[in-house]
């Protein structure tokens, strides 16, 4: 006669549980591989821009996924692709990074990319002697040449002198360059004498015991020349008051450090 073997209700619950782990869910899958997915996402590379062009991001496309991106002037984006500015200023300069997210993933993936901001570049109109000043004015004013020159940091910003025996040249930019090198390109004149923008240069100069001062939103060239800082420009106006009245001088000059 043949017996039936009845299983206890515990082996009957451990064999419920083996079988079903061994099948896998093919909707928990799908999710799975999504969130591991997130983890291998990357932003693509930012060439150089130049300041006044267009600064784009993008990242990697995640199915399902939402995006945030943060960066320099508290930059906030919440899109895959992005477009932070079409007239890309040197604040713009720094880190983007963006953190991708999905409501199904206790992970998340995270990557970051540098955008770089170029100053434009130039060519000076003029070619003066190198660490000299030509002054052009209805008052009688002397040529100045520097005996001697310092560029260096300094307590208000980066500081570039010229002495000579018929006065001095005094220029201030911003105190970003202090801890970076400075960079080639085209700078402009400042009114302020505390210069804010790594793109701004404030000039004053004592000549015939007056004090000038160079007009605004004019353009300078900072350059290299053997390894060397060299600050040129041209036909900038400067003003000084002599006696009451104001009066104007046309300046070119190069200086070049030691």
């Amino acid at each position: 006669m043949k017996k039936n073997y009845l299983l206890p209700l515990s082996a009957i619950c451990l064999l419920t549980v083996v079988f079903s782990s061994c099948v896998k869910d093919p909707l928990q899958q799908s999710i799975g591989d999504a969130c591991n997915h997130l983890l291998t996402l990357h932003t693509h590379p930012v060439a150089a821009v130049q300041k006044g062009s267009q600064i784009d991001l993008s990242v990697d496309y995640a199915e399902n996924a939402t995006y945030y991106w943060s960066g320099p002037n508290y930059y906030q984006s919440y899109s895959q692709n992005n477009t932070v500015t079409y007239d890309a200023d040197f604040s713009d300069r720094g880190w983007y990074y963006v953190k991708i997210s999905n409501i199904d993933c206790s992970n998340y993936g995270f990557d970051s990319v540098f955008v770089d901001v170029k100053f434009p570049q130039g060519t000076p109109a003029c070619s003066p002697t190198d660490n000299s000043a030509n002054f052009t004015s209805a008052v009688l004013l002397g040529d100045q040449s520097y005996y001697y020159v310092s560029f260096g940091p300094g307590v208000a910003g980066y500081g570039i002198t010229g002495n000579s025996s018929n006065g001095d040249m005094n220029i201030t930019m911003s105190s970003y360059w202090n801890t970076n090198d400075l960079e080639d390109g085209v700078y402009y004149t400042t009114g302020s004498p505390l210069p804010e923008r790594i793109d701004q240069i404030h000039m004053s100069n004592v000549n015939q015991s007056i004090w000038w001062n160079a007009e605004a939103d004019k353009p300078v060239y900072i350059s290299h020349a053997g390894g060397k800082r060299r600050i040129t420009f041209c036909g900038i106006d400067f003003s000084g008051d002599w006696g009451g009245t104001l009066y104007h001088a046309t300046v070119d000059a190069q200086i070049t450090e030691p």
